[in-house]
């Protein structure tokens, strides 16, 4: 989904906001838009995460989510009939009780080395990392895997 139209029409707002405004406060406007604008996107970021959040929850079937492809949002939805047999899997290990959100910060070179052992596997890194911690926190240290992409953020 490309977001560089709504950051247009956020810019072309302010820009016609300040039409009657002196050179130097358009100036301003103008730098205010540029700087401004990562964290816009990062905000329509969100606003499209808990959209793909609240439809799944409502939806009891597919499970929605925004993947980031560069700068971009790409919407992936996965149907039900995709992850059946897993599903299973998880509900008798005891653990589906819903999903919690938690912001955890981590050192690049940390993020990067656990995007490329989620890829080897198969796994987007939030499906790899509730893998890794539910293999750190269980007392049954059996491996647990799964093909059902848990969604959500870490």
């Amino acid at each position: 989904m490309q977001l560089n139209s709504y950051l247009s029409a956020v810019a072309y707002d302010l820009d016609r906001a300040t039409q009657l405004a002196d050179d130097a406060t358009r100036d301003v406007a103008r730098r205010l838009v540029t700087v401004l604008e990562p964290g816009l996107r990062m905000a329509m970021v969100q606003l499209l995460s808990d959209a793909a959040a609240q439809l799944t929850s409502e939806l009891s079937g597919p499970v929605v989510t925004i993947r980031m492809d560069g700068r971009e949002p790409v919407w992936h939805v996965v149907s039900p009939e995709s992850h059946e047999g897993s599903h299973a899997q998880t509900d008798a290990a005891g653990d589906d009780e819903g999903t919690a959100r938690v912001t955890v910060r981590l050192p690049e070179v940390v993020k990067r080395r656990a995007e490329n052992l989620a890829q080897a596997a198969g796994q987007s890194l939030n499906t790899w990392i509730i893998h890794a911690l539910r293999r750190a926190t269980t007392t049954d240290k059996t491996p647990t895997s799964s093909s059902r992409r848990i969604t959500g953020w870490a």
